[in-house]
């Protein structure tokens, strides 16, 4: 990958293990619609935010406007921020990293490639950028990050690591 559009969600659990790095390193461009910028840096306070505003100002996530939905997504049951995700990672042709279920499965239906927060800790772990995925979700899981016990256990296999 060389772009990926990303939803608050993700972007706030790599914020907070201080973790946007591994996303560039492994996704490439980071871009966010205004909406899910908002999300994330409208309360300083919370964890993560100011890590994400760090990460503009340094260039590693790239703050885009709101792009217009099309017309199939202006009705969908996700929030905002999924929406103008879904919407900027439509206009630019390129991946979205994204979590929610529902999300994922609008994003599938508008033909995204989707990967997961998951997804890049395996990636960053297949290429030597982080030693274990396992603490990370751990950390995660204590942030109160939700992640299936399933989804957790899958993870874990294919890093070949175990509990």
């Amino acid at each position: 990958m060389t772009l990926i559009v990303a939803d608050s969600s993700p972007l706030i659990a790599f914020a907070r293990s201080d973790y946007l790095d591994l996303v560039r390193d492994v996704a490439g461009t980071i871009h966010v619609p205004h909406t899910v910028w908002q999300e994330c840096v409208h309360d300083l306070s919370k964890p993560g935010a100011q890590r994400i505003q760090q990460a503009v100002a340094k260039g590693i996530i790239t703050r885009l406007d709101d792009p217009a939905l099309p017309t199939s997504l202006e009705v969908t049951p996700i929030d905002a921020g999924e929406k103008a995700a879904i919407a900027l990672a439509l206009k630019q042709n390129c991946p979205i990293l994204l979590d929610e279920r529902l999300g994922r499965i609008v994003a599938r239906r508008h033909n995204l490639s989707v990967v997961g927060s998951a997804g890049i800790l395996l990636t960053a772990k297949n290429r030597g950028l982080i030693p274990a995925v396992g603490p990370v979700l751990d950390q995660w899981i204590s942030f109160g990050y939700r992640l299936s016990n399933e989804l957790v256990a899958e993870v874990l296999r294919r890093a070949q690591e175990e509990r």
